[in-house]
């Protein structure tokens, strides 16, 4: 089923603005810095002045903390994550929530208790202040200038908690948020003048105060292997989401253990779970990592569902009724079976991860309803006190092996080889598989698949238990898990589906989600039962056209969505205040264990990319809808969803038409030589003229040291990235470049031609596949393709795919320069395009002196010390 979708239609196509970012997201560091400052500077003045404030003020500062102190830092934390700083967007996320937490409180405080606040807010902060000093660890290792910030901001956050009860606090915690504002302000200097001139002019960022990199690692050749498991497309999330288990984990301490009671004051600081663990579960899954982004998600509704619990059952109405029932509710053993699965998928990976795993189940079994209020208390408060301070070890030595791209925190190797366990479960399945099973976990959109199917049977295997237990319990009980494993998790699944370009399983969650929230309005309403007659309706209709679809899914599908429109009925009856006697419990019983029968499979084959459950192949196999009378599938290049579907297009060896910083161009994978032979005739190119290798930066290249001269990597550091093209010697370094074969079919036989592009989108694609083979997107002779609608109409017929970008930069190519002799004759011309040939010279000319000037240096250095060994 890898990669077939009802809905594989090409996304309609976005008009491209006129100047697209030449280098991909800039500097986002300094839009985070600028929001601490905002944020900073309104609660210094704050805790300058005497209160009470009123409550007009106290909004409008909520506000602006949310705005710009949260939202403006979430969005450069997204953008730190897409330029591969784990540090950074961690950062950013964590404190997005802080500012957020402080301001939505703001907001609170006239309708609290001045105790109740200080109370209630008191453990979260304490929980901000201990992932402070994580990251502040973890920063000497990154630069100068991050560690003073974190100090400040940790200081604040001490001396705001002594605020609460004490004025003196507030005044020596405004001094700390100046310190915050006037730090924060030097950084943006220096990452603003960064961004315009691509070098550090001030001090502060480019060192670290201390180097992990020369740290030694004493790790294990197994666990270097698991080290090694990265896909560097975006910056590794893991170390956010093991962090995002400490302040929910802090607030339910201090809550079970009686320190507060009032939970409106805490219930603010769990938006610190969303954004760490659903950020976190988001951007593993874009980086194609099934169980980590299974892993957050449940860790998000765990936490969340029993935060919003505590919150139902200190609210006047509930509480009562909520305890008498307590002891009879079992939803929350879905949740736990979920957690064992995980912690079963994790014995492959480090053994610190699985036994941490481990001890999350031991804390989840620990707060189950079943346990009496006085000893429950105890049984999961201080269990769950001891996991904040575990997750905090476990987010650091992922931040800092991040970092240093290697183990230098000790997570330890796996317990068991994923192999053996793969041929554990296959042994044990053996006679529940058909002998022709087959593995199709290769591509990375089928892995997108699962991680949204399996979020889907998470959400619904949760919601469907706690729903059940209606009969037994009381209807306050399962609020909490339907809202978020019901309404939220599968809106969120929703989202990755579309993402993974198929609507129909978007549609599937999006009904589900509807199902669930009518469920969840009418157990907080009771009284709102004739409202929602018309929405159940309508939810079973939409169900029963989902069951149409369900053949073309996995077979286990199937049976789920006939008891998923049994309990849609069962839904639409009692809205119509009927209660039917058992069937709530029946239809939810028999739906929710196929759903976890389901998660679970899913769970342990993606993780172990094997078909060891069996879950059965569809039915009917899907079919890709027509392009549209389309000579060929066209993607906008405003979606990197879109350009990572055309980046593996060309892991297929397929051929496609690609936007530069100069006209569009046609390119081809240097993993398939065919693919390139395919170039030439697409374009009626005659085999004597070469085509050239793109490559997403001179990174790149540098990576595979290729034996040039001085004088050639300083022309070319001038040259790129933009309209130059350089022609160098070819060597055995184009093997360690990773053209293995295709080494004979770009370029000539001595020489190649190489092009870094100042165009994102391309550089984008380049770096996520590796060096391709690009040549101008026109008939051999013709005029240049300056719109992506002149590709379609000339090579249209003869492409599998096009990037369509709108108008291109230039109206004619690059510049071809030879530098084969560059050290014996200088430069010369294979061709002059969009970059003038005076100005190539003037390059060439400040290359050579500084060469000239490196090479006096040098000799002066040689004179002086022959000279000191003579005297001595």
């Amino acid at each position: 089923m890898a990669g077939m979708t009802m809905d594989s239609g090409i996304a309609p196509l976005e008009p491209s603005p006129e100047d697209f970012a030449s280098i991909l997201y800039a500097e986002p560091g300094a839009l985070g810095l600028i929001a601490n400052i905002m944020a900073g500077l309104t609660v210094a003045v704050e805790n300058m002045l005497f209160p009470p404030f009123s409550t007009v003020s106290l909004a409008i500062a909520g506000a602006h903390l949310i705005i710009f102190g949260g939202f403006l830092q979430l969005i450069a934390g997204f953008l730190c994550f897409r330029r591969f700083e784990h540090l950074t967007g961690t950062a950013y996320v964590v404190f997005a929530a802080l500012w957020s937490v402080v301001g939505v409180n703001h907001i609170l405080t006239p309708f609290l208790q001045a105790e109740d606040l200080s109370r209630g807010i008191m453990p979260g902060l304490l929980g901000f202040m201990l992932v402070s000093v994580v990251l502040c660890l973890c920063a000497i290792t990154v630069n100068y200038l991050m560690p003073p910030v974190l100090i400040a901001i940790l200081c604040a956050l001490i001396f705001e908690c002594v605020g609460t009860f004490f004025l003196w606090g507030r005044r020596v915690a405004a001094g700390f948020e100046i310190i915050i504002v006037l730090s924060s302000f030097y950084a943006v200097i220096v990452m603003t003048l960064k961004g315009v001139s691509q070098r550090y002019i001030l001090p502060g960022f480019g060192n670290a105060i201390f180097d992990p990199l020369l740290v030694p690692t004493t790790a294990s050749a197994s666990a270097r292997r698991i080290e090694r498991k990265k896909n560097t497309i975006y910056a590794e999330p893991m170390g956010m989401g093991y962090l995002g288990n400490v302040v929910p984990a802090a607030v339910l301490v201090f809550h079970h253990l009686g320190y507060f009671q009032d939970f409106r004051p805490a219930m603010a600081m769990f938006l610190f779970s969303v954004l760490c663990h659903i950020l976190a579960s988001f951007y593993a899954f874009l980086r194609h990592d099934f169980f980590h982004a299974v892993q957050f998600a449940v860790y998000f509704v765990f936490w969340m569902s029993r935060g919003i619990l505590q919150l139902f059952m200190s609210l006047d109405g509930f509480q009562n009724v909520a305890l008498v029932w307590r002891i009879n509710f079992y939803g929350q053993w879905a949740i736990i079976f979920l957690l064992i699965v995980i912690t079963f998928s994790s014995i492959i990976f480090a053994r610190v991860v699985f036994f941490y795993n481990l001890y999350f189940v031991f804390v989840a079994i620990m707060s189950v309803d079943h346990i009496p209020v006085f000893a429950h208390n105890f049984t999961f408060g201080v269990p769950a006190a001891v996991l904040a301070i575990v997750s905090l070890y476990l987010g650091m030595a992922h931040l800092e092996n991040s970092i240093a791209e290697k183990p230098v925190m000790w997570l330890g190797s796996e317990l068991v080889n994923e192999v053996t366990l793969t041929k554990f479960l296959d042994r044990i399945m053996s006679r529940f598989q058909p002998s022709n099973k087959k593995n199709d976990y290769t591509e990375e959109i089928t892995m997108d698949l699962k991680t949204v199917d399996t979020l889907g049977w998470v959400g619904s295997s949760v919601a469907l238990i706690c729903l059940s237990a209606l009969e037994a319990s009381n209807g306050v009980l399962p609020i909490s898990w339907i809202l978020v494993a019901g309404v939220f998790m599968h809106l969120y699944a929703a989202r990755l589906a579309y993402a993974a370009g198929t609507l129909a399983k978007a549609y599937v969650m999006t009904v589900l989600a509807s199902f669930w929230a009518i469920w969840a309005t009418f157990l907080i309403s009771p009284a709102l039962a004739v409202n929602l007659q018309g929405a159940s309706i309508t939810v079973l209709v939409l169900w029963t056209v989902a069951m149409a679809m369900t053949p073309t899914f996995h077979k286990v599908w199937m049976p789920f969505a006939l008891f998923m429109e049994l309990c849609c009925i069962a839904q639409a009856v009692t809205m119509y205040n009927r209660e039917p006697a058992w069937m709530i419990l029946v239809t939810g019983i028999l739906a929710g264990v196929v759903a976890m029968y389901a998660a679970a499979a899913e769970i342990i084959n993606t993780t172990l990319m094997a078909n060891c459950i069996p879950v059965g192949e569809p039915i009917l196999v899907e079919k890709i809808t027509d392009n549209g009378g389309d000579p060929c599938a066209l993607f906008s290049s405003r979606r990197s969803s879109n350009l990572r579907r055309v980046v593996r297009m060309l892991d297929e060896g397929k051929v496609v038409g690609v936007p530069t910083d100069t006209v569009y161009a046609i390119g081809a994978s240097c993993k398939h030589p065919e693919s390139i032979l395919r170039l030439y005739n697409v374009k009626g190119r005659p085999p004597e003229k070469p085509i050239c290798l793109c490559l997403s930066s001179l990174d790149q290249l540098e990576a595979a040291n290729p034996p040039f001269s001085p004088l050639l990597w300083n022309f070319m550091r001038r040259c790129y990235p933009g309209g130059i093209s350089c022609v160098v010697p070819k060597g055995d370094w184009l093997k360690r470049l990773g053209l293995g074969e295709a080494i004979q079919y770009v370029g000539t036989a001595e020489s190649i031609c190489i092009r870094v592009p100042d165009c994102s989108v391309l550089c984008y694609m380049v770096s996520l596949h590796g060096p391709i083979a690009i040549t101008s997107a026109n008939i051999s002779g013709a005029e240049d393709s300056t719109h992506h609608s002149m590709v379609i109409t000339t090579l249209g017929d003869k492409l599998d795919a096009i990037v369509c970008d709108g108008d291109s930069n230039e109206t004619v190519a690059s510049t071809v320069v030879d530098c084969t002799h560059i050290d014996e004759s200088g430069i010369a011309y294979f061709r002059e395009g969009c970059t003038p040939k005076e100005y190539v010279d003037e390059l060439f000319q400040e290359a050579k002196s500084d060469n000239d000037n490196k090479s006096s240096r040098v000799e002066m250095t040689d004179i002086i010390n022959s000279n000191d060994k003579a005297r001595s």
